[in-house]
């Protein structure tokens, strides 16, 4: 098996591309930075110059005729994951990059497989259990990752229509946190602007009893780690059996915590006895999130009622049961305490 992967050299891609290196001859990997020496002790990896957001992707014209006449497996794992990025900027890397990859399937020559790791993002947050399908007429969106994402996963839903011999997956992970072993991240996103929070005051709320924070204590915080993630893609690829239609997955943990338990959890490794009590949404809020650097964008994901089916999911992975909370949350804290 020869991969091509876009997105191999972020957060989740590099863990993914050391689970291929078990069943592929050779991974090539498109990336701005082709000194990298992220990989310097695979041989069977090969990093190339390019960018999804250049029409051609590639830089070197001869090395992509090559890699198209060899690869029969492409990963589009390659995103802009900032809650707080312009639109222009998600719409080009997020809807534009994907536009050019899909646009590069029709030239690869052995192409057998193609896997797209979207997110559970392009949901709505409203109360409903999203299933493992295609969704349809979503129009309101509280972020433009979430509305840029929801645009290049319809994108790749309308080309699986269009292209019918080709197996598509479409993998929607959840929010993706540190790694089970060390808890290790690259930047605060998701729960950790929270705990980052915390950790700078948290000798000050050892002296208040109550506080406010706008939150439904409802709300399912689908938080995974990044191995978990790229273990369970591994197995789903190494498992394939190229069938013709096209499937969706949702890599979430299962029974992942309600954001009240998550806050419980907080108040117990810091040691607080301070009440965290829900309250909704305000302007008064909205304007001191930036005073303690947490993005108004936040708040939607904090009110959300959705969740996940994982019925195919968990027929394909059983393996998913063992994602849980329960299992990874002390390494999670202990890192970040």
């Amino acid at each position: 098996m020869k991969i091509l992967i876009l997105g191999g050299t972020g957060f989740l891609g590099k863990f993914l591309v050391k689970e291929l290196t078990e069943i592929a001859s050779h991974i090539y990997i498109i990336t701005r930075n082709s000194s990298s020496t992220t990989f310097k002790n695979y041989s069977n990896i090969e990093l190339v110059s390019g960018d999804i957001t250049n029409p051609e992707i590639f830089y070197d014209l001869e090395q992509k005729k090559k890699i198209l006449s060899e690869c029969t497996l492409v990963i589009h794992a390659a995103a802009l994951y900032d809650l707080q990025a312009s639109y222009e900027d998600l719409y080009q890397q997020n809807v534009i990059g994907t536009q050019n990859v899909l646009r590069l399937l029709k030239q690869m020559n052995k192409i057998e497989l193609f896997y797209y790791i979207s997110s559970i993002a392009v949901a709505s947050e409203q109360k409903e259990m999203t299933k493992e399908k295609r969704i349809e007429d979503r129009s309101a969106f509280p972020d433009n990752y979430s509305k840029t994402k929801y645009f290049a996963e319809n994108l790749v839903n309308d080309f699986a229509t269009n292209v019918k011999d080709l197996p598509i997956r479409i993998i929607r992970p959840g929010i993706i946190v540190g790694d089970s072993v060390n808890g290790e991240i690259e930047k605060v996103s998701g729960p950790y602007y929270f705990l980052e929070l915390i950790q700078k005051i948290s000798k000050f709320l050892k002296l208040i009893p109550s506080l406010p924070l706008a939150f439904n204590p409802k709300t399912l915080l689908n938080i995974i780690p990044v191995d978990h993630v790229a273990h369970f893609v591994y197995l789903l690829i190494k498992r394939d059996d190229s069938s013709r239609e096209l499937k969706f997955y949702h890599l979430v943990s299962v029974n992942p915590p309600t954001i009240q338990n998550f806050i419980d959890d907080i108040a117990l490794e810091y040691e607080l006895k301070t009440k965290f009590y829900p309250v909704k949404s305000n302007i008064f809020i909205r304007s001191v999130l930036p005073l303690i650097k947490i993005p108004k964008e936040l708040i939607p994901f904090m009110f959300s009622l959705n969740s996940y089916d994982i019925k195919l999911t968990l027929k394909e992975l059983p393996e998913l049961k063992e994602s849980t909370y329960a299992n990874f949350k002390n390494i999670f804290f202990v890192k970040n305490k």
